[in-house]
């Protein structure tokens, strides 16, 4: 995957979660690793893939996972 998705994905990544991406637009190891994380910690299913759910999370992070 790559594109301006996946740089708004690591932008939302950094900014709200304090991840070190490279806003590259690759959806890469590291990206997915933290999407996994961001995931696991919001209580959802932690498969890297961004969908609805991760979606929400990535723009509204709960109190206890992001910033």
């Amino acid at each position: 995957m790559v594109g301006s998705k996946v740089k708004q994905i690591q932008c939302l990544l950094n900014y709200n979660y304090g991840q070190s991406l490279k806003v590259d637009g690759n959806f890469g190891s590291d990206t997915e690793a933290a999407v996994k994380t961001v995931q696991a910690c919001s209580g959802i299913k932690a498969d890297g893939q961004v969908g609805p759910d991760t979606w929400e999370y990535l723009d509204r992070p709960k109190p206890a996972c992001g910033r």
